[in-house]
C-alpha cells in the first residue's frame, strides 16, 4: 500500500508535537522547583474506567478554592523516574510531582496530552460550567492549595495492577495520597466507552467487543476498587451517579480534607448535571 504525502505530513507534525511537549516538560520541570507545597493536604487520583464521570467529577473539584486540577497527561508522568511516585515511591518524589502538576495545570491540551482541565469538553460552549467558574472567581491556579486531584483513571489503575503497587507500603509512608471512583450506571459506561474508542484502554477489548464483555470489565474495575477500600477505607472513596447531592459533596470534601463551602457546593450542584442515560436492550439488562 502506497502512502501519501499527507500521512508522513502528519507523522511529522506528530513527531514534531511530542518533542515540543517533551522540552517543554525539562523546562517546567526546573521551575516547578520554585512551588511550595507545604500546605497540600491530599492528593487524591481517579480510578475506574473513563467515561465515567471523572471528567464531571474533576470539573466540580475544580470549583473549588482549594483544588487543584490536574487532567490527564499521564504520558508525560508515568516513566520519569522524578515523578512518577508509583514507582520506586518516596515523599521527596510525590512532592515534585505535586510541583509539576501544579506547573502544568494551567496550560496544556485537551486529550492525553492533558494540562488544565478547562480544556477538556466539558467547559465547551453548550455546557455552562465556564459560566460557573466565572461566576465562582476561581483562579486556573489556586492561591492556596489544598488538594490536588488527578484525573487519569484507567491509566492509573492499569500501572497498579501491571506494576502489582503494594499500596499498603506507600501508605504508611505518606498520609496525603488517596482514590476516587465515581460510579456512573456501568450500561451507560460501557456504551459510551465504546462510542468514543476508550474501550480500547481495557486491556484484551476493542471497538468491535460486545457490549457485554465491556459492562463486565467495568463491573471488574468497580470490584477491584470495592476490595481496596475495604482494604483501606480512609484512603478510597467512591458515590454513585444517582448520589449527587449536598451530602453527597460534603463527603467528598471531607475526604479530601477540603472546606466543604457552601458556595463551592451550590456551584457544584449546578454544574453536575447527568445526562439521560442509554436505552439498553433487555439481555443486557438482565445480565
Amino acid at each position: 500500500m502506497k502512502l501519501s504525502p499527507s500521512w508522513f505530513l502528519r507523522k511529522a507534525e506528530n513527531k514534531l508535537s511530542q518533542y515540543k511537549v517533551a522540552l517543554s516538560d525539562v523546562v517546567d520541570l526546573r521551575k516547578s522547583r520554585q512551588l511550595d507545597i507545604h500546605e497540600i493536604e491530599s492528593v487524591c487520583l481517579a480510578l475506574g474506567p473513563y467515561r465515567n464521570l471523572t471528567t464531571l467529577t474533576a470539573t466540580t473539584l475544580f470549583l473549588h478554592p482549594n483544588c487543584q486540577v490536574l487532567n490527564h497527561a499521564g504520558k508525560r508522568i508515568y516513566g520519569n523516574r522524578q515523578i512518577d511516585f508509583l514507582q520506586g515511591f518516596s515523599k521527596e518524589k510525590l512532592d515534585r510531582f505535586l510541583q509539576f502538576a501544579i506547573q502544568i495545570s494551567t496550560t496544556g491540551h485537551r486529550g492525553d496530552t492533558g494540562g488544565s482541565i478547562t480544556h477538556s469538553h466539558a467547559f465547551d460552549s453548550r455546557y455552562q460550567t465556564k459560566d460557573l467558574l466565572e461566576k465562582a472567581g476561581v483562579d486556573t491556579r489556586k492561591q492556596k492549595i489544598k488538594s490536588l486531584f488527578w484525573k487519569e483513571s484507567l491509566r492509573t489503575s492499569n500501572i497498579i495492577r501491571e506494576r502489582g503497587v503494594d499500596l499498603g507500603a506507600i501508605f504508611r509512608k505518606d498520609a496525603r495520597l488517596r482514590f476516587l471512583l465515581p460510579i456512573r450506571n456501568p450500561m451507560d459506561c460501557a456504551v459510551s466507552n465504546l462510542k468514543t474508542g476508550h474501550v480500547n484502554r481495557f486491556p484484551g477489548l476493542s471497538k468491535s467487543s460486545p457490549t457485554r464483555d465491556v459492562v463486565q470489565a467495568i463491573l471488574d474495575e468497580i470490584f477491584w476498587f470495592a476490595g481496596l477500600q475495604k482494604q483501606f477505607p480512609d484512603r478510597f472513596h467512591h458515590f454513585f451517579e444517582h448520589e449527587i447531592s449536598a451530602h453527597m459533596l460534603v463527603d467528598l470534601a471531607r475526604f479530601l480534607q477540603l472546606e466543604p463551602d457552601e458556595t463551592w457546593i451550590t456551584n457544584a450542584l449546578a454544574a453536575m448535571k447527568i445526562n439521560p442515560g442509554y436505552q439498553h436492550d433487555p439481555a443486557l439488562v438482565g445480565f
